[in-house]
């Protein structure tokens, strides 16, 4: 659900968000940026981190757009009309530094079929596997509904034509195709500093790529894996007919929480450069931390700006012991 937006820029209406939220499969990354967290990045001049969000139907998520005027924003989906929509949402401050742009990534430059489903926001490249829309009360949203050609298109030959030179952070959402997105980002994965990667544990898609195939070529690119969230389990039974116990753990200390069981099929990954991390022992210089932490900021890793920020009080940049 999209939290309270930044006073002035990019918002829904809430009411109208409420009305979409039935969709399991759909973008749940919405976040809100603390007021202490807008107190440490005050807006300035010229925007210093660039955010693209792939899959951004319903818009991006508040917190970029609390530090709005130090943040470049450029949302992707295949959808005119949603992107029309979004951008007519834009008020005088953001329209300068955000924009929707109705293009779907992939790994080349061509035409491709889009797979369009009861939820439009779980239509994907990849055709959805049918019996899982009967099988799971939860999944009817991607039963099929139609076919259409659309252009598809390298995220990489779209920075260059628009003169996009760095990204610093990057949200994929898009039922399946993640790794091809990135697969076409190219040389501009060197620049990126964090991405929130929607994963499949197990296929909802035909022949979609699942979670080892992102993480062993985001591994391959040097990042790391970070956390994983917002896990979602899917049951052919009553949520009351299999409660389960799970557990998380946090420096040895465990955490349980109850929950209704069934298959784990998706969730978030967040992926560091591996240099930002606490193992690394890299030095890092002073703009490429101070990046690090708007982003952290922005993608709501208290954990890993905390980090972040510890290196800006040694005077030399170098990474404390762990």
């Amino acid at each position: 659900m999209m939290g309270p937006s930044a006073p002035g820029c990019l918002t829904l209406d809430q009411q109208d968000m409420a009305s979409r939220s039935g969709c399991p499969y759909a973008n749940i990354s919405s976040r809100t940026l603390s007021p202490s967290a807008v107190a440490r990045y005050p807006s300035i001049m010229h925007p210093v981190v660039t955010v693209v969000d792939v899959g951004a139907r319903w818009g991006v998520a508040d917190s970029w757009h609390a530090i709005d005027s130090a943040v470049r924003v450029f949302g992707f989906d295949p959808d005119p009309v949603e992107c029309q929509r979004l951008n007519a949402l834009l008020d005088d401050r953001c329209e300068h530094t955000a924009r929707y742009v109705p293009v779907a990534l992939g790994a080349t430059t061509g035409v491709a079929t889009l797979f369009v489903t009861e939820e439009p926001a779980c239509s994907s490249l990849y055709p959805p596997i049918p019996q899982l829309a009967d099988r799971f009360t939860e999944l009817a949203c991607i039963a099929p509904r139609s076919e259409v050609e659309v252009q598809i298109m390298r995220l990489d030959e779209w920075c260059a034509a628009e003169g996009v030179e760095r990204i610093d952070f990057m949200k994929l959402d898009t039922q399946g195709s993640e790794l091809g997105v990135l697969q076409g980002a190219g040389q501009l994965l060197d620049d990126l500093l964090l991405l929130e990667i929607e994963v499949e544990f197990n296929p909802i898609y035909v022949g979609q790529p699942l979670f080892g195939d992102v993480d062993a070529y985001m591994r391959q690119h040097g990042f790391v894996l970070w956390r994983l969230d917002n896990m979602v389990h899917y049951s052919t039974q009553p949520p009351e007919a299999t409660p389960t116990t799970l557990r998380s753990y946090f420096d040895s200390v465990p955490t349980e929480y109850s929950g209704a069981g069934g298959q784990l099929f998706w969730g978030h990954a967040y992926f560091v450069r591996g240099d930002l991390t606490p193992a690394s022992g890299a030095v890092l210089d002073e703009a490429t931390i101070r990046r690090a932490c708007m982003v952290a900021a922005g993608a709501g890793l208290n954990d890993l700006e905390g980090w972040l920020q510890s290196l800006k009080q040694q005077p030399t940049g170098e990474a404390s012991s762990p």
